[in-house]
């Protein structure tokens, strides 16, 4: 860049001039990119540090939705001593829930499947930050032991890694698992595999072999690997949370922190938390639609939700089995809720009288959190108060080969501040939504200063559709 930078255009050879000019166009996003890679490479290298360092990494089902990417139902722990990994041990997540000594009451809407909380639904906040500080806090009351921080990984990216490195044998098993088959073979196993005493004695046996396989790559893999780490980290198929704060401000900066974004922009984000529905959101697609028109200031949306469940006939049953899915859409704080349609009442019941049963405890955090809520009787919805926004919370339950829609209405007042409107979509991280529609009619009176990026316009209302896989932000002005 500093040799190009006194370089006198008038010499190149006109035949040259393109590629000179195409090349100089170029460089500012290769300087980037090679900024960003030092970066990275700087994170990973403080990540396994200096001294002796333990995290625990939770392998999080996408396939089973919970509010910070999956069921974590197998969780490791990985400890490196002057950049060198020393320890890894892996294992079910119900072994250790095993351990706990307390009785701890769960969150209200998975009382009717489970007595106790544990490790396992620790995530159920959907700021990350505050799911791995209960994950820790779990840890450590069933573990004795603490950790340095939590990392969770949405599974795809082993299928992903899988797909480099070349498939892993496991004789044993008489299986060989690669990039296509690795997901639904080890799901298979677990669910309806021999070892009945220990499922997921598979994964187990296959993370080591998973590494050998990454260490014995060639370095003609390794740019490859490296960039699939840091695609997973951008698509929040990694999340990470560390007590060191260096790290943890490196992870908060680049976006893959997880955090709830607390900008003062509009805001949405919708979630979705498979309770007992198995692995069905692997086979569910999910669509969404948000269309928005102004009062004044008051911007008004109405929020659409499909679900079809495509499951049914699968060779696989775990991909057979009824969805019921909590809801929970995360607004901006101060939202009115208008109304919520198609959505499910039910009427679950606790296992437990916890009334009338001493040896179960409650949470201070999710007391806190609960006694926010109120719920509005005309509609059944839940609204809490959630991470500094306003959530509404409802049950969608579909059954395989089934689809189901529930539309929500809600008001945001002063959304429109000096002719400008701002809204910042959040993605739920392993939710895949193949359909999102944006539309929005302009205030009356307003027109638009200049198109509005992403939007496409016909006549006075925008849009903007496409497959939402990472966080979009809207914006306008207008005069």
């Amino acid at each position: 860049s500093a040799l190009m930078a006194v370089i006198d255009n008038s010499i190149i050879p006109e035949d040259k001039q393109a590629g000179f000019n195409d090349l100089k166009s170029k460089l500012p996003e290769l300087e980037a990119g090679v900024n960003m890679s030092a970066d990275y490479a700087k994170f990973f290298e403080n990540l396994i540090g200096n001294g002796t360092v333990k995290y625990l990494v939770m392998f999080q089902n996408g396939s089973e939705l919970r509010p910070t990417g999956g069921f974590p139902g197998t969780y490791g722990v990985v400890s490196f001593t002057n950049g060198k990994m020393n320890n890894l041990f892996v294992d079910d997540v119900y072994n250790l829930d095993g351990q706990l000594k307390e009785n701890i009451i769960p969150p209200i809407q998975l009382q009717h499947i489970t007595p106790s909380w544990g490790m396992r639904d620790a995530n159920w906040y959907i700021d990350f930050p505050t799911s791995a500080r209960n994950i820790e806090a779990f840890y450590k009351k069933e573990s004795g032991q603490s950790v340095d921080g939590v990392i969770v990984i949405n599974p795809e990216m082993i299928a992903k890694i899988l797909d480099i490195v070349g498939p892993v044998e496991m004789p044993q098993y008489s299986l060989t698992l690669t990039a296509q088959n690795v997901l639904t073979t080890i799901q298979d196993q677990v669910e309806y595999g021999t070892n009945r005493a220990q499922p997921k004695q598979i994964i187990k046996d296959f993370a080591p072999l998973l590494l050998m396989k990454m260490y014995d790559a060639g370095s003609d893999k390794w740019l490859a690997i490296f960039n699939t780490l840091v695609l997973s980290m951008n698509q929040k198929d990694v999340l990470m949370n560390f007590n060191n704060l260096s790290l943890e401000s490196f992870v908060t900066d680049k976006g893959f922190g997880g955090q709830v974004y607390t900008g003062t922009s509009d805001y949405l984000m919708t979630t979705i938390t498979n309770i007992k529905g198995s692995k069905t959101d692997a086979v569910t697609d999910t669509s969404m639609s948000l269309d928005t028109t102004f009062e004044n200031d008051t911007a008004v949306h109405t929020l659409t939700i499909t679900r079809q469940h495509n499951g049914g006939e699968s060779k696989f049953g775990f991909y057979n089995k009824q969805n019921p899915a909590y809801i929970r859409v995360l607004v901006s704080d101060g939202a009115q809720l208008v109304s919520v349609t198609g959505n499910d009442h039910t009427n679950f019941v606790p296992l437990i009288n916890y009334a009338k049963d001493s040896s179960f405890v409650r949470d201070d955090n999710l007391v806190k959190f609960e006694t926010s809520g109120a719920t509005d009787k005309s509609t059944g919805v839940v609204i809490y108060r959630e991470s500094g926004k306003t959530e509404f919370g409802f049950w969608l339950i579909t059954d395989a080969g089934k689809s189901k829609t529930v539309t929500v209405q809600y008001r945001v007042p002063k959304a429109l501040t000096n002719k400008l409107y701002s809204l910042y979509i959040q993605k739920q991280p392993a939710l895949k939504i193949k359909n999102f529609t944006l539309s929005m009619q302009k205030p009356i009176g307003l027109t638009p200063e200049a198109s509005a990026p992403l939007l496409v316009q016909s006549g006075s209302a925008y849009s903007y559709s496409s497959e939402l896989e990472n966080d979009l932000m809207v914006k306008v002005n207008f005069k």
